[in-house]
């Protein structure tokens, strides 16, 4: 097999899930990615896909026309039938929406992934509505993140015989429980300071622990920009400067190790007032695969990956408050932390090992293929 992967971005560094991704499919197959802008136009090197006088023409046309045309099509298009490619795999619905008109003409099947806002965001759902539909038509298979996710494309009119539920898997040699069990004091939350990640309503869940628990801290780990500024003005608002910790964008390695010496996850995810959602958060399954317990919201994906009082707790959106009593009672009783840990490191390895997940998408790329000829 010789296929195609396309991503917006090349070191996105919240996307370690389509690197990841990218270096599981390369043990089955023999991997192309092109990448940058909704409409890939890199090959993997960096080197544009169109001759610079088409991509500039490309630009100028979309400048005044406002879609895709010839000039923009043709690097995808030559790039796909020189390497031979026999599928390709798209991330995200707005970059597989665009590769639509070149796949078709082509003759080659094509897989979407959507990831989160792709899928949820209301002002991408009103631009994309008919470039959806195409896709929709298309595509041999729409694969969506999670339960609720396959939903919420049925309702805009994804067939629901095309939806598959394969969410990003974690690499649980990565990731490893810490098997002392010592009195912990850290919650660690990882994730952009984006409303939809709900940071500030982790804060003030947290403040409700510090004040029966003042040796009791938050580390948040992310891209300080979004709602980063009015994190720092909550926290020090609520007087707690010297018990959250900001660490700024950390690695793989360094987040691992970090999960390791924390008593829980904690991640309030809400819906956005643009409606964007999550899919199913990496981080909380990577969380899950260290043994941490997880205390989140009833929200997308999180329902599939956190089994309420039996891998962690969720509670309703916006309601810190019961958060906070959960925070309280993991930080009282370090044994049930553990213990939902471990429950935790099992239905990962059970539901959402890496290996298994990118077999999955493996095997809809050869059924595409197979359906093609």
């Amino acid at each position: 097999m010789r296929i195609c992967i396309t991503r917006s971005e090349k070191h996105a560094y919240s996307e370690t899930f389509i690197r990841d991704q990218i270096a599981g499919f390369s043990e089955l197959a023999d991997v192309f990615t092109i990448h940058s802008g909704r409409f890939p136009e890199r090959q993997e090197d960096g080197t544009l896909l169109s001759p610079k006088a088409f991509w500039i023409l490309h630009k100028v046309i979309k400048t005044f026309v406002g879609r895709n045309n010839f000039f923009s099509n043709y690097g995808v298009k030559k790039y796909l039938h020189n390497n031979s490619i026999d599928v390709v795999l798209a991330n995200y619905g707005i970059s597989a929406s665009h590769m639509v008109p070149v796949c078709k003409a082509l003759n080659i099947p094509l897989l979407v992934i959507f990831h989160g806002h792709d899928a949820t965001n209301k002002k991408t759902l009103h631009k994309y509505k008919k470039k959806y539909n195409k896709l929709f038509d298309y595509a041999a298979s729409v694969i969506v993140v999670s339960e609720e996710m396959k939903k919420g494309l049925m309702k805009i009119g994804a067939p629901e015989e095309k939806i598959r539920v394969v969410p990003c898997g974690v690499d649980i040699t990565k990731f490893q429980p810490e098997t002392n069990i010592k009195k912990k004091k850290n919650f660690l939350a990882v994730g952009r300071f984006t409303a939809k990640k709900g940071p500030l309503y982790t804060i003030r869940a947290f403040h409700q622990v510090f004040q029966k628990f003042p040796d009791a801290t938050l580390t948040m780990v992310g891209k300080q920009n979004g709602l980063y500024d009015e994190c720092v003005k909550l926290i020090a608002d609520l007087g707690m400067q010297n018990s959250v910790i900001f660490t700024g964008v950390l690695n793989q390695t360094e987040i691992s190790s970090l999960m390791q010496s924390s008593l829980a996850f904690v991640q309030h995810s809400v819906t956005a007032p643009n409606g964007d959602m999550e899919g199913t958060p990496v981080s909380i399954m990577e969380a899950s695969a260290s043994g941490l317990p997880i205390i989140s919201t009833l929200h997308g994906g999180i329902k599939d990956a956190v089994i309420h009082n039996e891998t962690g707790y969720l509670v309703e959106e916006t309601n810190y408050k019961d958060m906070a009593n959960y925070m309280i009672k993991l930080f009282e009783n370090p044994e049930t932390a553990e213990k939902l840990g471990l429950n935790g490191r099992e239905h990962i390895e059970k539901n959402y090992h890496q290996k298994k997940q990118i077999t999955k998408l493996y095997n809809l790329a050869k059924e595409a293929i197979e359906d093609k000829k």
